[in-house]
């Protein structure tokens, strides 16, 4: 983005940004959300691992390349000149594809604490197969945008945000609550 010298209004310049702006909105809701759920989850765990330390390695590998992938976006979704859609398609797609590296690492872990038997709680087969269906359907948000950035960056993005705005809902299956051995014994309850 040209600088106060450049001439141009502000408001002109800060029009033109929107775009790279919602790119860093999109992954400062994201990282967010990755690390309450990672709190989340971690904090369900009965027992740790070697391979689920390393499972939980790869994982923040995608985090921290998710800035990366953020200005690559930002630089090119607004650039112009040749190539600069082919550009701008290859940075939304990076983008994405480090989301879904994120995502499959994410559900990896969570794979690995039911596999192992880590969680606090235990599954049924079905429930397993359940929790695990729930948790990782990012993944296929994020597949899906990866294509999509070839023919839109733009939507690639939006669908970025659909995804983040799901797992701001619990997916993280928790231990249920204790029940409360006050309940019902006095003040007339029953």
């Amino acid at each position: 983005m040209p600088g106060p010298g450049s001439g141009k209004p502000l408001s002109d310049l800060l029009g033109h940004a929107w775009p790279s702006f919602a790119g860093y909105l999109v992954s400062f809701l994201t990282i967010g959300i990755i690390w309450v759920n990672h709190h989340t989850l971690f904090k369900n765990f009965a027992g740790i691992d070697r391979p689920l330390l390393f499972i939980n390695l790869m994982l923040l590998f995608f985090v921290v390349a998710i800035p990366f992938a953020t200005k690559t976006f930002a630089d090119y979704l607004t650039a112009s000149g040749h190539n600069s859609g082919q550009n701008a398609s290859l940075a939304a797609a990076v983008y994405e594809g480090v989301f879904e590296g994120m995502s499959l690492g994410f559900g990896l872990l969570f794979w690995w604490s039911i596999k192992r038997e880590h969680l606090k709680i235990r599954f049924t087969p079905e429930g397993a197969r359940r929790a695990a269906i729930r948790f990782g359907l990012g993944n296929f948000g994020y597949i899906a945008a990866i294509g999509i950035a070839f023919v839109s960056p733009r939507a690639a993005l939006v669908i970025s945000l659909i995804v983040a705005v799901y797992y701001v809902f619990e997916h993280t299956p928790a231990r249920p609550p204790a029940p409360d051995p006050g309940a019902g014994a006095g003040l007339g309850t029953e």
